[in-house]
């Protein structure tokens, strides 16, 4: 464990001017908390973004066995846990996790760009940048690399095939494979992601990265799992943060109208087409039930519309009084009337 990162540190850059200090420090956040891309860095200092790329990689080699030597406390036990985790990690939550375990010091200004800059360094654990496809992370070895790709392109290829899966449908697809045993895993790649609710999947499934309005209003009514009037939804597209402003409840209206997912059972009152809501007026709902179901009395009627819309009692009994479409039988029964 180590006591003093800050005085580690500046035994590191004995020896170093102050252009080499400065790259150092400007790249990795260490007096500011913010990294600072090679271009501004060169804008400051007045060299080109190559040069201050060259400055870091020599500074960065000059103390590469000093640090091994003088933070060995720290990265030793850091490299142990990352093993223990399976050999990979995302940066941002390895980072915390050994600021956590192995800092006396937790309060020290900086501490996680400094525990960064120092890992780095020391060139171990390895450490990939962000990119593209992946988020920043630490690995142990290129093996474990190469695994954690393959790991990564067999969930994405057996999640493509889906449009939407369940957690448990998620956990199945990645289960033994190359050793990686969580969820936590997919996530270092950008094509995984978390919804607001803890439902992980494919960053592309509208339901984990909502987009549009349609998208979020869909997340609220599966989230809620019943009908809801479409003024509520836009309160909780607000409520649950899915939008940066707040919802307008127009806006909300004119997209499920629009959209084949979304049923109106009732006055302004939206379900779910996939929980088996089916679009259509009344007379037809009627309709559709006595079609599959056969005669029915008036009160079954009424018990099974309204397992489909939200309606007053009377307004499903006089749709069955439109002799145009249904017919009475003499015990009382209801059936459709035959063209």
């Amino acid at each position: 464990m180590i006591k003093n990162i800050d005085q580690v540190i500046q035994n590191l850059f004995e020896g170093f001017g102050p252009k080499q200090q400065e790259v150092l420090s400007c790249r990795f956040g260490l007096n500011t908390g913010k990294k600072i891309t090679l271009q501004k860095v060169g804008d400051k200092l007045g060299v080109t973004r190559e040069r201050v790329r060259q400055i870091q990689e020599v500074s960065l080699r000059k103390i590469n066995d000093k640090v091994k030597s003088d933070a060995g406390a720290l990265i030793e036990p850091a490299v142990a846990y990352l093993k223990s985790q399976g050999g990979i990690r995302r940066d941002d939550q390895f980072i915390s996790e050994i600021k956590e375990k192995l800092l006396s010091n937790k309060d020290a200004k900086h501490v996680e760009p400094k525990i960064r800059f120092l890992l780095v360094a020391a060139q171990n654990p390895l450490f990939h940048e962000e990119d593209d496809d992946m988020n920043a992370f630490w690995y142990t070895d290129e093996d474990t690399k190469k695994n954690f790709f393959e790991f990564v392109n067999h969930n994405t290829q057996a999640l493509k095939k889906k449009k939407e899966a369940s957690a448990n449908e998620v956990r199945a697809s990645f289960a033994g494979l190359h050793g990686f045993s969580s969820p936590e895993f997919l996530l270092v790649s950008k094509k995984f992601a978390v919804n607001k609710f803890g439902d992980m999947g494919l960053s592309e499934w509208s339901h984990i990265t909502p987009s549009t309005v349609r998208d979020k209003a869909y997340l609220v009514l599966k989230r809620e799992g019943r009908p809801l009037h479409f003024e509520e939804i836009a309160k909780l597209i607000t409520h649950y943060a899915l939008d940066n402003k707040a919802t307008h409840i127009a806006t909300v209206h004119n997209e499920l109208i629009k959209d084949g997912r979304f049923v109106l059972v009732g006055r302004g009152i939206y379900a779910l087409s996939e929980n088996g809501y089916q679009s259509g007026t009344v007379q037809e709902v009627v309709q559709r039930l006595l079609k599959k179901q056969g005669p029915l009395h008036s009160h079954q009627v009424v018990q099974l519309v309204n397992q489909q819309r939200i309606l007053k009692t009377n307004t499903i009994l006089l749709s069955l009084q439109n002799k145009r479409y249904f017919k009475r039988l003499d015990d009382g029964r209801y059936q459709v009337k035959q063209a």
